[in-house]
């Protein structure tokens, strides 16, 4: 296939779901080579045309399949249909014949070829290929420009005509209509292609970095079948993916393992192929915006369950949470408490501007005011105020304030009792929604502290309310909980990545992207 080039600068920015360093090294001035090798599965053919869709714009593309038919790819890929419609991807598929028994066949197959491309004009067409050529066997043997035949005599001139190579053929063609501009030509696989006319793959790619890399400062991207290191060395640039399912889940990963004069300062991407295209993510992390979006909240899917406030969250739950039930948040190690956070407040937020009652106990020790800041501006002070208290230790806080409600901290069964509660949120509605993070109720109470709850959960939970618990690497009652709750959620931190997946109900793993301006609820993009 190749692509038309359409007007453009010199150099392009990726799109916010595609590598940005992969995109400056392509477009950077000269030519340059690119490997991209992996698993089976990995996506590489994907990759490969999403590169030619990302540099649509600035370099005219030439894709070459020695594996998969046209309508093979575009059953697989169904956008890429859509770009032959529009005309951004051209079809150029030549004909001809694989193998030429003599110099007449060749003549006959050159001819042929020009005025197939319609460049007939009274005599042979003519490009210097002379890496193709020394390549295909077609330079006369002899001195430094061959090797002599066995049995030639010393000095001796012997033709040797070697099988035709129309695919290559074909690329050099593209790239010759397109100078002086320069062409991005995707060979996949270039072991297929190698096998098929029974060279090592590393003359192949030799002859092309020399011809076009080099010679025409065109770039070429080389997918290898195998993740096998051994030909990176020939290539610019090498970019391998690879699967890790020591999660129990597929989670896929794009490394760079050179870009040779290219900054990379993400050197590893975590990607999905959700339909059909690579998408990655980048590092990121959650600040309060300085003008936060008012939170809408989002009604009870139905009478049994009620929403997280993050509508995908609740696709991925298959409903959202179920009322009179216990949902337990784990951390992994490395992961930042801001990452649950985002999840707890949202449930939080859906709650008070619902009119429910909420009683809260922050991660990480966060007093009351501080907790209470990170929510003012999503929901009102008046509604926090009246649907939320704060249970803080005595003397943690300053002077009294209506939202907050002091533990003393000598026993939990003491301080947290269901009447208290219930009585301190009387001017909010059901069902009661309580949400604690455990490593700041430890550290108050003692590991033990669950047991001390007990008649708490019991009561809470009897009368529909909902029991949210967060915990971290270092809290010891997560065994526990994770055998009461009937939820659960994991969050993790790979490549930089924060994902979220569920061990009960068992789900995919799901990336959690930042927020829309103004927000602090992530989006969740499955990793597929």
């Amino acid at each position: 296939m190749a692509e038309k080039k359409e007007s453009g600068a010199a150099a392009i920015q990726a799109s916010t779901t595609f590598p940005k360093e992969m995109v400056r090294f392509l477009s950077s001035p000269g030519g340059h080579s690119m490997i991209i090798r992996g698993m089976a599965g990995t996506g590489k053919t994907t990759l490969a045309l999403q590169i030619i869709e990302e540099l649509a714009s600035v370099q005219q593309s030439y894709y070459m399949s020695t594996r998969v038919s046209d309508q093979s790819l575009f059953n697989q890929f169904p956008w890429l249909l859509d770009k032959v419609k529009e005309g951004e991807i051209l079809k150029a598929r030549k004909k001809i014949k694989k193998k030429a028994d003599s110099e007449q066949q060749v003549e006959q197959i050159l001819l042929g070829l020009a005025a197939i491309k319609g460049e007939l004009k009274g005599e042979k067409v003519k490009s210097p290929r002379k890496e193709l050529q020394r390549l295909q066997g077609l330079i006369e043997s002899g001195g430094e420009e061959g090797v002599a035949e066995p049995g030639a005599g010393e000095g001796e001139l012997v033709v040797s005509v070697g099988a035709m190579m129309p695919e290559i053929e074909m690329a050099y063609d593209v790239v010759d209509k397109a100078l002086p501009e320069r062409t991005l030509v995707v060979i996949d696989s270039i072991d297929a292609l190698a096998d098929k006319y029974g060279v090592p793959p590393s003359r192949l790619i030799n002859a092309l970095q020399k011809d076009l890399v080099e010679g025409c400062g065109t770039n070429v991207v080389y997918v290898l079948e195998t993740p096998d290191p051994l030909l990176d060395y020939l290539g610019d640039g090498v970019v391998y993916l690879s699967l890790d399912s020591s999660t129990g889940r597929r989670i896929r990963s794009l490394d760079f393992l050179k870009l040779r004069g290219c900054e990379i300062r993400q050197p590893r991407y975590v990607y999905t192929l959700l339909g059909g295209r690579v998408r990655t993510f980048e590092y990121s992390r959650y600040v309060k915006p300085e003008k936060p979006k008012p939170f809408a909240a989002i009604p009870d899917i139905d009478q049994k369950h009620v929403s997280t406030g993050i509508p995908d969250l609740d696709v991925m739950l298959g409903g959202g949470l179920r009322k009179g039930t216990i949902t337990l948040i784990e951390l992994s190690p490395g992961v930042p408490v801001v990452a649950s956070s985002q999840i707890e407040h949202a449930i939080i937020c859906n709650a008070v501007n619902q009119d429910r009652g909420v009683a809260w106990i922050p991660t990480k020790k966060t007093g009351s005011e501080s907790a209470r800041e990170e929510m003012i501006g999503f929901v009102s002070e008046p509604k926090f105020d009246k649907n939320v208290r704060i249970l803080e230790p005595h003397g943690a806080a300053g002077a009294p304030q209506p939202y907050s409600m002091t533990l003393e901290g000598e026993d939990v069964k003491v301080d947290m009792k269901w009447q208290d509660v219930e009585y301190a949120l009387k001017s909010a509605g059901a069902p009661i929604l309580t949400t604690i993070g455990f490593d700041s109720l430890e550290s108050i109470y003692g590991p033990g502290v669950l047991d001390g709850m007990m008649e708490f959960l019991t009561s809470l939970l009897n009368n529909g309310g909902l029991f949210v618990a967060t915990v971290t690497p270092s809290v010891k009652s997560t065994s526990r909980l994770s055998d009461l709750a009937h939820i659960h959620l994991r969050i993790d931190k790979i490549s930089g990545v924060t994902m979220v997946r569920g061990e009960e109900p068992f789900t995919a793993p799901y990336a959690m992207t930042d927020p829309d301006r103004g927000d602090f609820r992530p989006k969740l993009v499955p990793i597929l």
